[in-house]
């Protein structure tokens, strides 16, 4: 294809990978700083792992009104302000050194500043796609992965070789000098720019795009719907079991006598995991929906935590890590495309918003309670024990959506 004839949801989705690759690295580097900073000032852990509880709360209350703000305006201005906050909430990380500066900086700035990331750029992307919207939501969500993949050990190495205090200030300015500049081209919709959704020429085929590019149910008549509840349960327990191990897989593996800089490398596998199981989801979502392969993704990656029970060694858990981070990538893409497939497209910012409020108690509760264990019990067994409770869980919701109506096109 032509660049001149290269649609420009493509573009979209190529700035928005960019975007959240960026975005992703206060994700995945956390638990690289956790074990620095509590040597140095000798917090506990799951004191520590409050401040992602702190960010992930402040920018749920907040997610709702960023997506009504983001269905109206656009997506331009909140993910700019996103990059400026993010950013310079990384740089005054470098100076902390209290407890409370953390979750001032950590828990409510950065919060606010996530706030008007995700929830933006994940509700205007299927806005742009008549035709391959889970393959294009897969796409754009690889930046999660490719994060996954290079944070971790970017961090680790700026760690060991400048301290954690300049690491920061790296992660800090990168953040800055990426995001904002992209943000500018950030668009609403094609609608607004004077083009047409891609695909809505053609003969519209796959499952995932049946519902109208403009049309769909409001915010309140969702939530007075049982498919929004059990939709959200699904999110809190996924989650809550994630945030575990993304927060806590790297001093898991330390404690078991592995290396830093190897126990890293176990988030870049679940991150080049996740890459594959982000557009092996999506372009199968397209083909037979989101819900059937929402559940698939969740007994492998149930399977995944039981396995993570009973290894210890390095290789078991670099297996861990490759059917855990492709399971773990297959839902990410999903909970965007489902709503759609159930709701419209219309409210999509806000209905986005209200279901990250339950993504987010989930992430809430799950790093600092396994943080919390570890400090009471010297392991994290039981956290881990509960994670593979909490996924069949989720498994259980997911059959029940799968027997949900897709929303017809009426208003």
């Amino acid at each position: 294809m032509r660049l001149k004839n290269l649609h420009y949801g493509w573009v979209i989705v190529a700035m928005a990978v960019c975007i959240q690759a960026v975005h992703a690295q206060v994700f995945y580097t956390f638990g690289i700083f956790l074990m620095p900073l509590t040597r140095e000032f000798s917090w506990e852990r799951g004191a520590l792992s409050v401040a992602t509880s702190i960010s992930m709360l402040v920018g749920a209350c907040l997610g709702i009104l960023s997506g009504r703000l983001s269905d109206k305006y656009g997506p331009r201005i909140l993910v700019t302000l996103h990059g400026l906050l993010t950013g310079m909430g990384l740089l005054l990380m470098s100076q902390i050194n209290s407890l409370w500066q953390v979750y001032l900086i950590w828990g409510i700035f950065m919060g606010v500043g996530g706030s008007c990331g995700y929830v933006p750029i994940m509700s205007t992307i299927p806005r742009w796609f008549a035709k391959k919207r889970g393959l294009a939501m897969g796409i754009t969500l690889t930046g999660f992965g490719l994060s996954a993949v290079i944070s971790p050990p970017l961090a680790q190495w700026l760690i060991s070789s400048y301290g954690w205090q300049q690491a920061y200030v790296v992660l800090g300015l990168i953040t800055l000098i990426i995001i904002i500049p992209l943000a500018q081209f950030m668009k609403h919709s094609p609608q607004r720019v004077g083009l047409k959704p891609y695909g809505e020429n053609g003969a519209i085929e796959d499952k995932q795009s049946l519902a109208s590019t403009t049309g769909g149910l409001s915010f309140k008549q969702v939530i007075k719907t049982g498919h929004f509840w059990v939709l959200a349960a699904i999110l809190f327990c996924f989650f809550f079991a994630i945030q575990v191990i993304t927060v806590h897989i790297v001093p898991h593996a330390v404690d078991t006598g592995i290396s830093a800089m190897v126990a890293a490398t176990i988030i870049s596998i679940i991150g080049a995991a996740s890459i594959i199981g982000r557009l092996s989801a999506g372009f199968i979502s397209d083909k037979v929906g989101a819900r059937p392969v929402l559940a698939v993704c969740l007994v492998l990656l149930t399977l995944a935590l039981i396995w993570l029970l009973i290894v210890r060694e390095i290789w078991a858990l670099y297996v861990f890590a490759l059917v855990f981070g492709f399971a773990f990538g297959g839902v990410v893409p999903l909970e965007t495309l489902i709503p759609p497939e159930l709701f419209g497209l219309k409210f999509l910012g806000v209905i986005f918003g209200g279901l990250m409020v339950f993504t987010t108690i989930g992430v809430a509760l799950g790093g600092p309670l396994g943080g919390y264990i570890f400090d009471v019990t010297g392991s994290y067994s039981l956290a881990f024990l509960i994670c593979v409770i909490i996924s069949a869980l989720a498994i259980m919701f997911s059959l029940i959506l799968l027997k949900a109506e897709a929303w017809g096109g009426d208003d």
